[in-house]
């Protein structure tokens, strides 16, 4: 068993901490042997900045394969491969009685903060419970097991406000979440999916994914394509995945009247609003946190079906002991491609 996990404790702090117990297995958990998990860019975020994370946010990306179960666990099974997803709803705190179940203070991503786990999945072996695992059909591999969780993210953005039949999509920031929402966005009735990114290899990957356009943040021909898409109305959504607070304004005159701007990504700088922008055009702004339980058998089910791309989202493959340079590194340089840490090599 591996002894070590790491955890970000602070601003340019990666630390490695003693792996939990799993070689005794409490009832109603699993032991899996982690074989990807992505580095999430809010990993990278707190890494750089500091901002804390409970312990178990650090490596929350993954997939892999159950060697143990606990009393009373009838699925998964040992052998079976699995993706972490988040946990259901209690049923039973003030929330969930009212019928507010995505909201659950005892489950929900909310609830992160309580977790008595002392570290996330950087590492090789984790134990969790195992109504938190959605198993993984055999046409779904591996590497696409670290990517079901943030793909979960964007479909729940997606859900939140679709874009309905013949519409028109922004996609604000096109690492993986981005990726995945230009696709749902697609799945979900647009007819017209624009995406904005700096990066080149990331709209190219766009383009490569259904986006009918790309364009740079600062480039001036952006506004003028998305009015002659749409007839000069502007887009019915925006989906703000990228964490940057500044297109809480710089998508408001991309936007057409009573349009939607679901913010996915955490932006986590000040920035300037004048909400009256907002106001003189009739905008819903939407916050969009996470996912719940059910929408992680959705994701997995667009993946098995194809519906789904993952190809070209993934770059370097690094082993566990090689994540402090990897850390160090990406918080000097974002890379184009989503970065996965593979415990076992």
């Amino acid at each position: 068993m591996s002894d070590i996990a790491y955890v970000i404790t602070g601003a340019g702090e990666l630390t490695a901490v003693p792996a939990a117990d799993t070689t005794a297995v409490k009832p109603g958990y699993a032991v899996v042997e982690v074989a990807f998990c992505g580095i999430c860019g809010s990993d990278v975020e707190s890494y750089r900045k500091g901002i804390p994370l409970p312990p178990s946010i650090s490596g929350h990306e993954w997939g892999g394969t159950v060697i143990s179960v606990g009393e009373g666990v009838e699925s998964p099974a040992p052998g079976d491969r699995v993706s972490k997803t988040s946990a259901p709803s209690c049923g039973k705190c003030p929330l969930c009685r009212a019928g507010h179940h995505a909201d659950c203070d005892r489950f929900s991503a909310r609830a992160a903060s309580s977790s008595p786990a002392t570290h996330g999945a950087y590492t090789r072996f984790v134990q969790v419970p195992a109504s938190t695992l959605v198993k993984l059909p055999d046409n779904v591999t591996d590497e696409q097991g670290a990517l079901v969780e943030p793909a979960t993210v964007a479909l729940h953005g997606v859900r939140l406000r679709q874009p309905g039949l013949g519409g028109t999509a922004l996609v604000f920031g096109l690492g993986v979440i981005g990726l995945f929402a230009v696709q749902l966005a697609s799945l979900s009735g647009a007819v017209n999916v624009v995406a904005v990114d700096p990066d080149p290899v990331r709209r190219d990957a766009a383009l490569g994914f259904g986006a009918v356009a790309a364009f740079a943040p600062d480039d001036p021909a952006l506004q003028q394509r998305l009015m002659d898409l749409t007839d000069a109305r502007g887009a019915d959504v925006a989906y703000e995945c990228s964490g940057q607070a500044s297109v809480l304004t710089s998508a408001v005159p991309l936007m057409r009247n009573g349009g939607a701007l679901v913010l996915i990504g955490a932006g986590m700088e000040p920035v300037q609003l004048v909400p009256a922008l907002w106001l003189s055009k009739g905008l819903d702004v939407q916050t969009s946190l996470a996912h719940t339980r059910d929408e992680f058998d959705i994701t997995v089910t667009l993946l098995s079906r194809g519906l789904l791309k993952t190809k070209g989202m993934t770059g370097t493959t690094v082993g566990l002991s090689r994540l402090p340079e990897v850390f160090a590194d990406l918080a000097k340089k974002a890379t184009s491609l989503k970065v996965l840490v593979d415990p076992r090599g």
